[in-house]
């Protein structure tokens, strides 16, 4: 198993600075087969069977903190134009990078409509990278669905 980036929360000298570090931080752990990923809501130090930390996701699952590893995500923060928090969403890093741009279409009545958030020039915090809202707009209805 390669090395978590949890580890130094089962050193000498951890602190309680360093069990917050990876609060609200999305992680990946092991399920079964599968890797999941969950945004870690708690630490307990010591309290693994073996004396190392324990990590919590979602407020629910506690996972052995050597046993977490990177997240292929990370959290979008999209934010409106007042910098109001308008959405916080999972998105898959794109060659190790998060997105340059993230659309979302909805249905207004009967319109369709794509809202665009694109990535602040900031250094990124974490698992979390802050958007800042660009536009909507009406989009054209295809020549299918106008017929439908």
């Amino acid at each position: 198993m390669t090395t978590s980036p949890l580890d130094y929360l089962d050193q000498d000298g951890a602190d309680e600075a360093d069990y917050e570090t990876p609060m609200r931080e999305l992680y990946a752990y092991h399920d079964g087969d599968t890797w999941l990923d969950g945004i870690v809501t708690g630490v307990r130090p010591h309290a693994a069977a073996d004396g190392g930390a324990l990590v919590q996701f979602d407020e629910r699952l506690w996972v052995p903190a050597r046993e977490v590893r990177q997240s292929d995500h990370y959290v979008a923060v999209l934010l409106n134009p007042d910098s109001e928090v308008y959405a916080e969403v999972i998105q898959s890093l794109v060659d190790g990078q998060p997105k340059d741009v993230i659309r979302d279409v909805s249905i207004v009545g009967d319109d369709n409509v794509g809202t665009e958030w694109r990535p602040i020039d900031e250094p990124r915090t974490g698992s979390r990278v802050r958007y800042r809202y660009t536009g909507t707009a009406e989009l054209p209805v295809s020549d299918e669905e106008a017929s439908a």
